[in-house]
């Protein structure tokens, strides 16, 4: 009871999506996550909004769900203090204790285990997170799971403007070259071009889009040409080579055109 009497007092702080978590129960949804029946582990700390450690001192990286940073010597990201308290309260909800359910790839280059959430009733932790606006849905093959359930659950975020929801997607041709770390930002194609390893969107502003030969398989789009001019909303890491700002696209969800629909 304690813990609830802290969290409603900081309340003020978190935004409206942490309340709504707080007082609204879980309800029936259209798009089902996988069910997990792993036992119950407890849970030692919260990082963040999508990272946690286990008692056993195992740390777990929530797949599917990014969460805004918080700073490490510099100001947190928006709405990143408001996403650990969220995750704090639906591990709290649970017990302290949940269940994880591994994907087909399960640690990442950091060596943090990758896994979907799950509460004591059964309830996907990463779909709460996502569906009260704490983050965005990420895709990275191989570990599509749940990514269908999340999709929906971003979508219902989304449209009510929930969490980060809130803030103004970016503007790739207004990027000063400097920028590192999770985007979504606005662009249009300014070329397009192919190399051995697969196809190259170069955006408006200098940022490039690189899509593997594999990846670009599930896009289904015949001639890459007709991209061309072509606006869209990209996610992803920006990340820098040869002097110039890229982000690799893994899966088609990244990529949202806005005028081919």
């Amino acid at each position: 009871m304690a813990f609830l009497i802290d969290i409603l007092r900081r309340a003020p702080l978190c935004g409206a999506f942490f309340l709504s978590t707080l007082i609204i129960p879980s309800f029936s949804h259209a798009v089902s996550c996988s069910p997990c029946s792993a036992g119950m582990l407890e849970v030692s700390s919260i990082y963040d909004g999508d990272t946690l450690r286990l008692e056993d001192g195992r740390r777990i990286r929530l797949i599917g769900v990014n969460t805004p940073e918080l700073g490490q010597g510099t100001a947190d990201e928006p709405n990143a203090e408001e996403a650990k308290h969220l995750l704090e309260i639906l591990v709290k909800r649970s017990g302290g204790s949940v269940r994880i359910c591994m994907d087909a790839e399960r640690r990442d280059r950091y060596g943090r285990l990758l896994a979907h959430l799950y509460d004591h009733r059964g309830d996907s932790i990463n779909r709460r997170m996502l569906k009260q606006g704490a983050g965005y849905l990420v895709a990275v093959p191989p570990n599509l799971r749940n990514h269908e359930c999340y999709k929906h659950a971003e979508k219902e975020a989304r449209k009510g403007e929930k969490g980060v929801w809130r803030l103004p997607v970016g503007d790739a041709s207004k990027l000063n070259g400097n920028e590192t770390g999770f985007h979504i930002l606005n662009g249009y194609i300014k070329r397009v071009g192919q190399s051995r390893s697969g196809i190259w969107l170069n955006l408006d502003g200098g940022l490039a889009l690189r899509i593997t030969w594999n990846d670009w398989e599930g896009f289904g789009i015949d001639d890459p040409e007709s991209l061309l001019y072509t606006s869209l909303e990209v996610r992803g890491w920006i990340y820098h080579r040869n002097g110039n700002q890229r982000i690799r696209v893994r899966h088609t969800s990244s990529i949202h055109w806005l005028e081919r629909e």
